[in-house]
């Protein structure tokens, strides 16, 4: 009888511990946050494409640029892509969502020079690493926009951007242009292949005002068409530097486990 209630107690052990185990390796995968995100880009040969992703571990394949193959962008139905080639992984900074840690990286890929306009409403980011694994993550909007500045209309002086009152989501609402000389008319204003904007010029400032949509926005080239039709154009700036992104993005987030 004793015998048996020994047996007992150690099978009801040994149950316990593998269930506290299988609950361990589950807690412990690593996992990918992605954010939805407009990213928009000139076609500029030397200048490179950024897109951000938060890891759970910095132990991991995809932190290690010698574990990449290929890298795709592609849209939902794969009917329009476009490969990439990848030149840093970038260790950002770390964050904290939901009591865990994450670690932002930034791939940094040499820009694609198309010639035309390439835009993917719903894009996502394909990477096949040299053990065979690949992984398909949602990223947001791409945009690639091929434009020719050849105006001497405007001689500016700075550049800013600000969030909407009241928001912390990492998300343009406004850029200011300062500016010494403006001897025309402005035509139109795009901010990337995606989004025309308004706009006010007043006390040497254009004010460019940004629609609002739920997805970040905190960088882009800037063109202004003038009314003889004549093109200014500002590349890629970084208007917004936020360190808890994550925090502020809720829904914003795709979460995905990794093998």
């Amino acid at each position: 009888m004793k015998q048996a209630v020994i047996y007992i107690f150690m099978s009801i052990c040994i149950v316990f511990m593998v269930i506290l185990i299988n609950k361990n390796e589950k807690t412990l995968s690593p996992k990918v946050l992605t954010v939805d995100t407009y990213y928009s880009y000139l076609d500029v040969e030397g200048e490179f494409l950024y897109i951000d992703f938060y890891l759970s571990t910095q132990l991991h394949p995809l932190t290690d640029i010698k574990s990449y193959g290929s890298t795709v962008i592609h849209d939902e139905d794969d009917e329009k892509s476009l490969h990439l080639t990848l030149d840093n992984v970038i260790f950002r900074h770390q964050e904290t969502y939901l009591n865990d840690t994450y670690y932002k990286y930034t791939y940094a890929f040499e820009m694609p020079v198309l010639g035309h306009d390439f835009d993917i409403l719903e894009c996502y980011l394909e990477t096949e690493l040299t053990n065979g694994v690949t992984y398909d993550f949602y990223i947001g909007s791409l945009s690639l926009k091929t434009v020719v500045d050849d105006s001497e209309h405007l001689s500016w002086t700075s550049l800013s951007g600000i969030k909407k009152p009241e928001s912390y989501l990492s998300r343009l609402h406004e850029i200011t242009i300062d500016y010494e000389k403006l001897d025309i008319s402005i035509l139109s204003v795009s901010v990337g292949s995606l989004y025309d904007v308004s706009f006010e010029v007043k006390d040497h400032q254009i004010i460019l005002s940004i629609p609002y949509q739920a997805q970040l926005f905190n960088a882009c080239p800037i063109t202004i068409t003038f009314t003889d039709y004549e093109v200014e154009v500002f590349n890629y700036f970084i208007y917004i530097n936020d360190y808890e992104v994550l925090k502020q993005s809720g829904q914003l987030i795709y979460h995905y486990a990794l093998d």
